[in-house]
């Protein structure tokens, strides 16, 4: 319960007010580099936004160098990031051009219905991984994301 569960009550609670939100994963490389483990959410500042194309959450740039600093003290990198859309799961324009995640290779989750339905929904999450500046595919088959029983 340390990772996925804190970043989807967060999430469905942004929900209820209408409202997108954004969570950070913090991890640390295991089994010689070969395995990601997430270890610590991280919510950082942010600002909703409703506009005619839809809703936004923006972070500014003193949010962002609290968090990085928060995962470098900890021993973590900003490896994950998770946000909600109201209804579908999929990565936005904005999504693609703009993430608090930029490391190759970070994970880039969407939970559809502003994660009111937790971990049941989870079937049509989105999972992501960035390639480089603006360019996120999903994940490929050989890609595996597993949720152990201490986040579950």
């Amino acid at each position: 319960m340390r990772v996925l569960q804190p970043t989807l009550d967060f999430l469905a609670e942004r929900g209820a007010q209408g409202h997108e939100g954004f969570v950070v994963w913090g991890a640390r490389l295991r089994d010689q580099g070969t395995t990601l483990e997430f270890t610590s959410p991280y919510v950082p500042h942010q600002t909703a936004h409703t506009t005619t194309k839809g809703l936004l959450v923006t972070v500014d740039g003193a949010a962002l160098d609290r968090m990085n600093r928060a995962f470098y003290a900890r021993g973590e990198i900003a490896a994950g990031q998770v946000h909600s859309h109201p209804t579908d799961a999929y990565h936005s324009e904005t999504d693609d051009h703009f993430p608090l995640v930029t490391l190759r290779g970070a994970i880039s989750l969407v939970v559809p219905d502003f994660a009111q339905h937790g971990l049941a929904s989870s079937d049509r999450w989105a999972w992501y991984r960035l390639l480089g500046l603006g360019e996120w595919e999903s994940l490929p088959p050989h890609v595996q994301v597993a949720i152990t029983e201490e986040d579950a």
